[in-house]
């Protein structure tokens, strides 16, 4: 694979998204130090300074969609990026919430986008991992993982391989216990936004099909998509 690096960009999504469009036909990454406009789901801004996170996307032409398991491709790859992260940071209690985000003490640390473009698949990954002075509209909702110095270099080449693993394992649902382990809304109730409409309820689980079931007036409901506005915290 590719490897392309840059100190700054404006998004390694766009970077991708050029690639395939100038129909390549080999997998890329497109590592940046740090980016002036990155961006995650629903094209939200991601802070990515210099020198104090990973910021990536590969690009990986012509993929091939397996359509009835396509809801378990951004919880593997989210599963495999917490699983690079414990080695270097045994102590950390990283957690995910369903189904792109990775949180640390109630706190976003990292991002994960999926995109489909020009018959390809980009996977986008942001990661703070000692991003202190966040602008002041993220500050109450962004966190990092570490004080200290890291080996970006090293860190990143694990991350990539992890994420080309599970654009390849993805229909193969092992995965989905430890991601239910590493859940940090089984058990909490929570609001998830559907479009206009709202669902407020307890989460019972993810299945292994990657949906997110809540428990609302004693009834079980399942949830391929969706976006979980609110947490109460206990």
């Amino acid at each position: 694979m590719q490897v392309y690096q840059y100190d700054q960009v404006e998004s390694t999504q766009d970077l991708a998204k050029d690639y395939l469009k100038n129909k390549n036909k080999k997998k890329a990454a497109f590592v940046a130090q740090s980016q002036t406009n990155g961006y995650g789901k629903r094209g939200r801004f991601f802070y990515s300074p210099a020198q104090t996170g990973i910021y990536f996307s590969m690009a990986f032409p012509n993929f091939e969609i397996v359509r009835e398991k396509i809801n378990l491709l951004t919880p593997c790859i989210a599963t495999n990026v917490v699983d690079v992260l414990r080695k270097f940071y045994p102590q950390k209690d990283l957690r995910l919430k369903w189904v792109n985000d990775i949180y640390l003490k109630n706190k976003k640390v990292a991002g994960i986008l999926t995109e489909y473009e020009n018959s390809g698949l980009i996977i986008g990954v942001g990661i703070n991992i000692a991003t202190h002075d966040f602008p002041e509209q993220i500050r109450f909702k962004a966190g990092y993982i570490s004080d200290t110095l890291f080996e970006h270099k090293k860190m990143t080449n694990e991350l990539l391989q992890a994420v080309d693993l599970a654009s390849k394992n993805y229909g193969q649902n092992q995965f989905m216990e430890q991601y239910r382990k590493l859940s940090w809304l089984i058990g909490k109730r929570v609001n998830l936004k559907l479009g206009k409409k709202e669902v407020t309820g307890l989460v019972k689980t993810i299945d292994d099909a990657g949906k997110l079931v809540i428990l609302t007036n004693n009834e079980a409901h399942s949830f391929s998509s969706g976006e979980v506005t609110k947490v109460e915290l206990t």
